[in-house]
């Protein structure tokens, strides 16, 4: 009898040790594979590190810039940047801003769609200059993260691939989480 309660014991331990979530089994998005840029990294730089591939980029989030217009001039900028195609996706996503709580200075947060066609690349940076954006980089966060679009199968490949970039801070696959509302 005691032989068995060790055994029952042993195979509690081991069956606690094991994890079905080895890495392997954890849902991600197919063909998705996301990369954080180091903090610092020019956008032109982000573009040339894009443009090595022949890879759809859904889009760069994570990005930050104050323009040196005047403070009542946000509406215009907004305005400005929504109206083109590659900054918004005409539903849920959409260039947004404010005024520094303290220097009244325009900062604004977009999200570029499609940014592997040059004609998008080059618009944005006619737009910069003629908003005068300049990037806001954060030491502690990453300067944009890019959702590239992989041949289906090969996500692991090209992370291996991207990670081997001196600009690239991480890769890793697109997972899917799941959220649980809770009821009341």
């Amino acid at each position: 009898m005691k032989n068995l309660l060790i055994l029952i014991a042993i195979l509690g331990i081991i069956s606690g040790c094991s994890s079905d979530d080895d890495g392997d089994t954890v849902e991600f998005a197919p063909g998705d594979v996301i990369v954080g840029i180091k903090s610092g990294t020019g956008i032109k730089e982000t573009f040339d590190f894009i443009n090595q591939f022949d890879h759809t980029v859904d889009n760069i989030d994570r990005l930050s810039y104050t323009s040196d217009l005047p403070s009542d001039s946000l509406q215009y900028v907004l305005d400005f940047l929504n109206g083109k195609s590659y900054t918004n996706d005409g539903i849920n996503w959409f260039v947004t801003g404010y005024l520094h709580y303290q220097t009244n200075q325009i900062t604004i947060s977009p999200r570029l769609f499609e940014m592997h066609k040059i004609e998008n690349q080059n618009d944005w940076l006619k737009s910069m200059k003629e908003l005068k954006l300049h990037e806001k980089h954060n030491a502690k966060i990453n300067s944009g993260v890019i959702n590239f679009h992989v041949p289906e199968g090969e996500e692991k490949k090209w992370i291996s691939i991207f990670k081997n970039f001196k600009i690239i801070e991480w890769a890793e696959l697109n997972h899917i989480n799941e959220i649980e509302l809770l009821k009341e």
